[in-house]
C-alpha cells in the first residue's frame, strides 16, 4: 500500500510532467494543490488512513496571443491522455478590397494544418448570413503534419457601403470548439461622384464663379466623359465644364483612374435661386451616365418683401387659386446702392404665361440710398389649370431686368397652381 507521502510525490510529478509549458499562473495553481494535499496526507497519516488520489481535471485557458493559431478555445476543455489533433490557421481574415455590388460566387480558400498527432476531422459548419455566405467542407480526416484548404463563398448584394460575413467550421480538436473564417471588403459603385451635389452659395451678382467634382473609377484604368450637357437650357448658356485627369500618385485608395471635373459659373445669372443639372456620359459600361445637381443662389443688392415670401426659399408662395375667382399679390422690390436714381425695368420675362407682371413707379428712398420698386403678380380669372407647386411641378419664374449692372436681372420664383372650382 502506498504511504501518504508516496501518493502525493506521484501527484506532483504528474503536475510537473504534464503542465510545464503552462503559464505561470497555472503553476500556481499547482503549488495550491499539492499544499492542500500535503496537509491533507499529514493529517489523515496521523490518524493512520491511507491517502488514495487520482491525477485532476483542470480547466485550460486560451491559447496565448503569441501562439500561431488564432482559433476559437473549446469552453470547459480538459487534458486527455493520448494522441490529439491540433487545427492551426495562419491568417483566418480575407478582404477582398473593392467590389461591385451584385457581385455572385465568389470566393477565397483558407489553409488549415493539422499539427496534433491524431487526424483532425470537421464535424460541421454555420454562417453568418444563409443567403450570402457558404462553406466547403472536407470529407476526408486530416491526418498529422499535412494541410487542407477550407472554402468560403460569398455573395455581395447589400445597401451597405462594407460588407462583413462569417464562415464558422466545428472541429475535433479538444484545445479548439471551433474554426472562423471572415470576410471583408468595400461595396462601390463603378464610378462615383465626389461631392455628389455641387452648391454655389451667395455669388455676387455680375460676378463668376466654379464648382469642383471628382469622377472616379474603381474598375477602369482609362475613365473618359464622352459627352456632357446641361438639363434646364433657359440657363445652360451660363455654365461651361472643364475635365482634367487626374494624376496617378493624387488616385484615392483602390482608385484606377479618376476626372476632375470644373464647373464654371458665368456673370448673368440674375439675382435669386441656381438650380441645374449636369449630365456626363462616360466610356464606363457599367455605369455610362452620371448626373450631378447644381444649387445655390446669386444675391445682390435687392431684397423682397411680400406677404406669401418665403425668404429662406426665395420664393412667393401663392397656393391653389380657384379657377373662376384668379388671384392677385403685391410685393415690393427693395434696392440698394448708389446711382439708382435713373433705374429702368424692362418688361417682365415669364415662362408661365397665366401670370401678369405689372410694375409701380419706382420711389427713390430718402437720403438716395436705394430706391423701392412696387410689382404686382396677378392670376386671372378664368386661366387654364396648371401647376406650379413644385417636385416634378417646377416654380413659375419671373424675370425682372434692370439697366443696372450691380443690379442685374431679379428673379422671382412663385408657387402656385389653378384649380377647378
Amino acid at each position: 500500500m502506498a504511504t501518504p507521502m508516496g501518493e502525493l510525490r506521484r501527484i506532483l510529478f504528474f503536475i510537473t510532467e504534464s503542465f510545464c509549458p503552462m503559464k505561470t499562473f497555472l503553476t500556481m495553481t499547482a503549488v495550491v494543490i499539492a499544499g492542500v494535499a500535503l496537509t491533507t496526507a499529514i493529517a489523515l497519516a496521523r490518524i493512520g488512513t491511507p491517502l488514495t488520489l487520482t491525477p485532476p481535471t483542470l480547466d485550460l485557458p486560451a491559447e496565448s496571443n503569441d501562439s500561431p493559431s488564432v482559433l476559437i478555445m473549446k469552453p470547459n476543455a480538459t487534458i486527455e491522455q493520448g494522441a490529439q489533433p491540433r487545427a492551426v490557421v495562419d491568417d483566418d481574415e480575407f478582404d477582398f478590397g473593392n467590389m461591385r455590388n451584385k457581385t455572385m460566387d465568389n470566393s477565397h480558400t483558407f489553409t488549415v494544418r493539422n499539427e496534433g498527432d491524431a487526424p483532425l476531422v470537421f464535424t460541421g459548419s454555420s454562417v453568418s448570413c444563409n443567403k450570402c455566405t457558404f462553406v466547403d467542407l472536407p470529407e476526408k480526416p486530416v491526418e498529422p503534419g499535412e494541410s487542407v484548404q477550407i472554402v468560403v463563398r460569398w455573395n455581395v448584394d447589400t445597401y451597405e457601403d462594407f460588407f462583413r460575413q462569417s464562415a464558422t467550421v466545428k472541429t475535433n480538436d479538444p484545445y479548439h470548439d471551433a474554426l472562423r473564417f471572415v470576410i471583408t471588403g468595400k461595396v462601390v459603385r463603378p464610378l462615383q461622384v465626389e461631392p455628389q451635389k455641387l452648391v454655389a452659395s451667395n455669388i455676387q451678382v455680375g460676378e463668376p464663379a466654379s464648382l469642383k467634382a471628382t469622377l472616379s473609377a474603381y474598375f477602369s484604368e482609362d475613365l473618359q466623359i464622352v459627352d456632357r450637357s446641361f438639363g434646364e437650357p433657359a440657363t445652360a448658356e451660363y455654365f461651361a465644364v472643364d475635365v482634367t485627369q487626374v494624376p496617378k500618385d493624387r488616385l484615392a485608395e483602390g482608385v484606377k483612374s479618376a476626372l476632375e471635373v470644373t464647373v464654371n459659373i458665368k456673370p448673368g445669372l440674375p439675382v435669386g435661386s441656381i438650380l441645374q443639372t449636369l449630365h456626363l456620359k462616360t466610356n464606363i459600361e457599367d455605369e455610362p451616365e452620371t448626373t450631378v445637381p447644381i444649387s445655390g443662389d446669386v444675391v445682390g443688392a435687392v431684397q423682397v418683401y411680400a406677404k406669401g415670401w418665403e425668404r429662406e426659399l426665395k420664393f412667393l408662395n401663392i397656393g391653389n387659386v380657384k379657377q373662376s375667382q384668379g388671384d392677385k399679390r403685391s410685393l415690393n422690390l427693395m434696392m440698394r446702392g448708389e446711382n439708382l436714381t435713373d433705374l429702368k425695368l424692362d418688361p417682365a420675362q415669364v415662362d408661365e404665361s397665366v401670370l401678369k407682371v405689372t410694375y409701380g413707379d419706382v420711389v427713390v428712398m430718402k437720403e438716395g440710398t436705394g430706391v423701392r420698386v412696387p410689382v404686382v403678380i396677378e392670376i386671372p380669372p378664368g386661366s387654364p389649370l396648371v401647376n406650379h407647386m413644385g417636385g416634378t411641378a417646377k416654380l413659375a419664374e419671373i424675370i425682372v431686368p434692370t439697366n443696372k449692372p450691380a443690379l442685374g436681372r431679379v428673379k422671382l420664383s412663385v408657387k402656385f397652381a389653378v384649380v377647378a372650382d
